[in-house]
C-alpha cells in the first residue's frame, strides 16, 4: 500500500506519476480531505484509475464506486457490523472492508459478510486519539507561527511526547502532508486473532509508518516483516521476538470489545 497525504501542494503529478510507474502500489486514501486536497485526490484518482484503492474517506469512496474501481473500506471507517459491511456494498459497491479494532473474538465472528466481500484486519499499528488542523507544538516544544498555513501542512516534521498530570504519555506527531496528530503511547498489536480467526479473514495487515513513536528508538522493520510473516506461517518464536521487540503494546480492544 502507498498512503497518499492529508493536504497537497498545487502539483499532484508526483504522486500520479508513482502510482503509474508502481502499478503493485495501492493508493491508501486518507480520512481527512478539506477542500482543495480532496480535489487534489480525486484528480490522482482520475490520472492513475488503479485496480484497487483502500479509502478511508467515504468522498474519494464514492468517486471510486461511479469510476469502476475497486474499493476497501480503511480501518479509520471502523467497520463494526454486518449491517455497515451490507450497505456499502449495496450501495457504493464496495469489495471489502477492514474491521474494527473495537471489537471482540465473538462479535468478529457474529459478522456475515456480503457476497464476494473481502474481510481485512490490522493487527499492528499506531493507535490514533486525535487529529487537528490546530497546531500541538506551539504549546510543547515551541513554534514561532500563530497557526498552521500551507507551508506548515507541508514541510514540517516534528513529533515529541507529552505526559499528563496521572502520569501518562501522549505521542504528538506531524508529517509533511499531514495535519498533527496525538497517539497512545502503546502501539496496538494484536497476535491472538492469528490463531482465532485466521480462518474467517481473508488479509491481516501490519502498518510500518513511522508515526506515533514520539523520541523513541524507531525498530527495525525488516526484523518486524521477517517476525510477521513467521507468525502467519503458525510459527509460535514470533510471538515471543514480536512482544520484544515492541515493548509497548496492547490489544485491550480486542479482549474487551464493544
Amino acid at each position: 500500500y502507498f498512503k497518499l497525504p492529508e493536504s497537497y501542494k498545487k502539483d499532484t503529478s508526483k504522486y500520479s506519476n508513482l502510482l503509474k510507474n508502481n502499478p503493485r502500489l495501492i493508493p491508501w486514501f486518507p480520512a481527512v480531505l478539506i477542500g482543495k486536497d480532496y480535489n487534489a485526490a480525486v484528480k490522482i484518482l482520475e490520472e492513475v484509475k488503479p485496480q484497487r484503492i483502500v479509502s478511508n474517506n467515504t468522498g474519494i469512496a464514492y468517486k471510486a464506486y461511479t469510476m469502476g474501481i475497486e474499493w476497501i473500506a480503511g480501518p479509520f471507517l471502523n467497520t463494526t457490523n454486518s449491517y455497515a459491511l451490507r450497505t456499502m456494498k449495496e450501495t457504493l459497491n464496495c469489495a471489502g472492508a477492514f474491521l474494527s479494532n473495537e471489537i471482540n473474538q465473538m462479535q468478529i465472528r457474529k459478522i456475515h459478510r456480503p457476497e464476494n466481500f473481502k474481510l481485512l484486519y490490522s493487527i499492528y499499528h499506531p493507535i490514533l486519539m486525535m487529529t487537528s488542523r490546530q497546531c500541538f507544538f506551539q504549546q510543547t516544544v515551541g513554534c514561532n507561527k500563530p497557526s498552521i498555513d500551507d507551508r506548515c501542512m507541508q514541510t514540517c516534521k516534528k513529533s515529541t511526547t507529552i505526559t499528563n498530570i496521572k502520569g501518562v504519555s501522549f505521542n504528538i506527531d506531524k508529517q509533511r502532508g499531514g495535519y498533527p496528530s496525538i497517539y497512545n503511547h502503546e502501539q496496538f498489536l494484536n497476535m491472538q486473532i492469528v490463531s482465532d480467526l485466521a480462518n474467517l479473514l481473508d488479509e491481516f495487515f501490519i502498518d510500518l509508518t513511522d508515526i506515533g513513536t514520539g523520541s523513541k528508538e524507531k525498530l527495525d522493520k525488516a526484523q518486524l516483516i521477517k517476525q510477521f510473516e513467521r507468525l502467519l506461517q503458525g510459527e509460535l518464536e514470533p510471538e515471543f521476538q514480536l512482544h520484544e521487540m515492541i515493548v509497548e503494546s496492547t490489544n485491550q480492544q480486542y479482549i474487551q470489545g464493544l
